[in-house]
């Protein structure tokens, strides 16, 4: 946990530019996903730590949990590819949480 902290908090000091926030989220969520701190309750963890960095990069609040069997498996699938610290596909996916919302338009 501490070298997520430590590497989340660089991905943080070199997201400078929005374009930067899809990659940097996709790590806070898929990197302390792929950790599994806990017993029962990591989702809804990391749900909550996704809202408080949202919040602290006053970002408007998105859809954090896929609706619909074709989202959920596109989701389970960007999960396992952070298993393998391949981010990419969960990125996608925060940008279009954030454009949807108009976060990065």
């Amino acid at each position: 946990m501490r070298d997520y902290v430590l590497d989340l908090t660089a991905r943080m000091d070199g997201a400078t530019e929005v374009s930067d926030l899809p990659d940097m989220l996709a790590f806070a969520e898929g990197r302390l996903l792929s950790i599994h701190p806990f017993a029962d309750f990591n989702g809804r963890l990391t749900r909550l730590w996704l809202w408080e960095l949202l919040r602290r990069l006053s970002l408007p609040p998105v859809e954090l949990v896929p609706v619909g069997e074709t989202a959920t498996t596109e989701y389970l699938d960007a999960l396992r590819a952070g298993d393998a610290y391949d981010f990419r596909p969960l990125a996608l996916i925060w940008r279009r949480r954030l454009g949807d919302r108009g976060a990065m338009n």
